[in-house]
């Protein structure tokens, strides 16, 4: 059966030589580029295409459990090994037009000696700087290889996604330091969901790989120095992030701190200033009570007189606390 490619949600389809090079598929017979026996077929395709669903479950050349990984609606990272097929789920970030994104997406992959699978429900940004590169006459000889690039891929994404979050907190501590605290608590609130939500899937990850590259199973030595490679590099950006939460935690605390200083002061302003009105409050309110026999009502100047007795009774309260120190 005759099917372009857009029918059944095939973003991007390469046939790739024994030297590595690649070709750009623009085929109407899938079934028969599948059947060639030259080189082998990277296939990504959009799970947003209701059609793709249909041919990856009854037409892939693949196994059961892997078509199934390609399918599955559960977004749990994960790698597995089943005899001479890879399948798994394993995050990137969104991609925005030409912008990254902040969302982590995922990535369902299945490999096979010839043949490697990829499915994605929104644009991911490691998958498509893959695709410029291999456009750009970047060169993988063998499904393994692609997979470490994308992965490799992804890693160095995250890696320019901590350098963000690290400028963001260069920003926040810039204004912290300057006592510019108020708009920053939520900036750093962000930084820091951000940075732990991240690190919780590059300890997924890191994990992921090491359990591979301990497995005694696995016979492919280029699968087990690729999981020790990224493994390594994975480790170094947990790290990051930690390091990354780490300071933004800190930053916080001092925001906190700053923030308790601040509130003192004004109300250490707020009580010296009502303690100096006090004393001004009682003698108002003593010449402004209705009875008789009121000082300063018979001469001339009374109103001055009563003023100068609030004058003084607020020097007096001021100079009792500086002699005690209170202030």
């Amino acid at each position: 059966m005759d099917q372009s490619l857009s029918d059944i949600g095939i973003i991007s389809a390469y046939r790739f030589a024994d030297d590595g090079s690649a070709t750009k598929l623009d085929i109407t017979n899938l079934d028969a580029e599948l059947a060639d026996p030259r080189g082998w077929l990277w296939l990504h395709f959009s799970l947003a295409n209701r059609r793709c669903h249909d041919w990856l479950a009854t037409r892939a050349p693949l196994s059961d459990i892997a078509r199934e990984t390609l399918l599955d609606p559960d977004e749990h990272i994960r790698l597995d090994i089943f005899g001479d097929e890879i399948a798994g789920v394993l995050p990137d970030l969104h991609q925005e037009f030409m912008q990254e994104g902040d969302d982590l997406m995922r990535v369902h992959f299945a490999i096979s000696p010839r043949l490697m699978i990829t499915t994605r429900r929104r644009p991911l940004r490691a998958i498509e700087l893959t695709r410029r590169a291999i456009d750009l006459g970047r060169r993988f000889p063998t499904p393994i290889s692609l997979f470490d690039a994308i992965a490799d891929q992804f890693a160095d994404v995250i890696g320019r996604y901590s350098a963000g979050l690290g400028d963001e907190l260069d920003i926040v501590e810039n204004h912290v330091l300057h006592d510019e605290v108020d708009d920053e608590r939520m900036r750093l609130g962000r930084v820091r969901l951000q940075a732990i939500r991240t690190r919780r899937q590059l300890s997924q990850i890191r994990a992921l790989f090491h359990r591979v590259e301990m497995r005694e199973d696995v016979e492919s030595e280029a699968l087990v120095t690729a999981m020790r490679k990224l493994a390594q590099k994975f480790d170094a950006l947990d790290y990051e992030f930690g390091a990354i939460y780490e300071r933004a935690r800190l930053l916080q605390d001092e925001i906190a701190g700053r923030m308790t200083a601040i509130t003192n002061r004004r109300l250490f302003t707020l009580s010296i200033l009502t303690a100096c009105l006090l004393p001004s409050t009682l003698v108002t309110g003593f010449f402004g009570m209705n009875t008789k026999d009121m000082p300063f009502q018979t001469g001339d100047g009374g109103t001055w007189y009563a003023l100068m007795l609030v004058i003084a009774a607020g020097g007096l309260t001021w100079w009792l606390l500086r002699r005690t120190k209170a202030l």
